[in-house]
């Protein structure tokens, strides 16, 4: 029996880098299709990618329906904020540069293997020898312009477009509107060249080696969807579970269980998530049954709630209030231009301690 092709998305490249077993494992569970902000995501991407190619302002859509999702003021002020980035490539390269969006990138394809992805810009600038990569990450999680995903598809670039005697400077942009101004990485092409030759191939090579072990980690695990079947995992979980008591452990004891509770956590709720669909479809897991979510009471119809607890002889301040919004909220509400006036209005403070990684030290 054939092996079937084995497919190592660009998008996920940063997990499966760190865990190349993840990929052998991922391809076993059933498609989970992605959620609300993926799907808001991929419609702010389509909503780019037509105002690049139409030369309109996004802001003119808002409230339109792109890949099934309404275009909200945010929505298309991300899409324009992408836009205006990717422009300035032109200005900055004094329009020598050959752009190309959305452009499917194979890195790798065999009977065993599929590497590649859909790159978001590419900027050729033969006259600059320089390659930019671009990326729009709409996403609240912070995105390092360092990503191996962008990194793969500028070796794809190059080899695709045979490039390699044209760039000598590879430049990787995220950007992100959530936090701000672009982020960019510069390295040379021989620099990308030695990532490729001691980094991606022998991942894409510990991928297809079925004895190739998991490597569980932070990056690696958060966003697996095969966490439920992954034995390290498992072996994780038994670590914690038969930890001594908390009053016996030494300070290195901790430092372990810390660092792996977050991975653990991770496991517990995809246990979880994978047991309610299991019974939902039928399924009896022994010791655990269905039941409905604790029931949240709420106004039928809020004018006739008013005119009836009126009605019963109260008074009418009593049942309304009125409260200022949120600084979050109120961010919402605001232009671009308008936004850094809220700093003089707000402050920001700490509701206490909490413990967090040491960015300072390598785990």
């Amino acid at each position: 029996m054939a092996t079937k092709q084995l497919s190592l998305r660009a998008s996920a490249a940063s997990r499966w880098i760190a865990c190349p077993a993840s990929a052998r494992l991922s391809a076993l569970m059933p498609y989970v299709e992605g959620g609300e902000a993926a799907k808001i995501g991929t419609a702010i991407h389509k909503l780019a990618e037509i105002c690049f190619k139409d030369e309109s302002d996004p802001m003119t859509l808002v409230g339109t329906v792109v890949e099934g999702i309404t275009m909200t003021e945010e929505n298309c002020d991300f899409a324009k904020q992408y836009l205006h980035a990717i422009f300035n490539i032109y200005n900055e390269h004094e329009w020598h540069c050959e752009g190309l969006v959305e452009e499917f990138l194979p890195y790798q394809d065999t009977p065993q293997v599929k590497v590649g992805g859909t790159a978001d810009f590419i900027g050729i600038c033969k006259s600059w020898r320089k390659l930019i990569i671009a990326d729009l990450k709409t996403g609240r999680g912070y995105v390092d312009a360092d990503s191996e995903q962008l990194k793969l598809y500028a070796l794809a670039t190059l080899e695709a477009k045979q490039l390699y005697k044209d760039i000598d400077t590879v430049e990787l942009w995220i950007i992100q509107p959530h936090h701000g101004e672009v982020r960019k990485h510069t390295m040379t092409t021989q620099e990308l060249v030695d990532w490729e030759h001691y980094v991606l191939v022998p991942a894409i090579e510990n991928a297809l080696n079925p004895a190739f072990p998991p490597v569980p980690s932070d990056s690696a695990c958060q966003y697996c969807n095969a966490r439920t079947i992954c034995p390290a995992q498992a072996n994780i979980a038994e670590v914690v579970a038969t930890a001594p008591p908390v009053e016996m452990l030494t300070e290195g004891q901790i430092s372990v269980l810390l660092t792996k509770f977050d991975m653990v956590e991770g496991y517990i709720k995809a246990v979880r998530e994978h047991a309610l669909k299991r019974m939902e479809s039928g399924s009896v897991i022994d010791g655990w049954q269905l039941q409905p979510k604790r029931a949240l009471r709420s106004w039928t119809d809020e004018k006739e709630a008013y005119a009836g607890l009126v009605a019963l002889g109260l008074d009418p301040r009593e049942v309304t209030k009125t409260e200022i919004i949120t600084p979050a909220q109120a961010e919402k509400l605001l232009t671009k231009d308008q936004k850094p006036n809220l700093e003089a209005l707000t402050s920001r403070i700490s509701s206490g301690l909490t413990l967090a990684r040491d960015k300072g030290l390598t785990q």
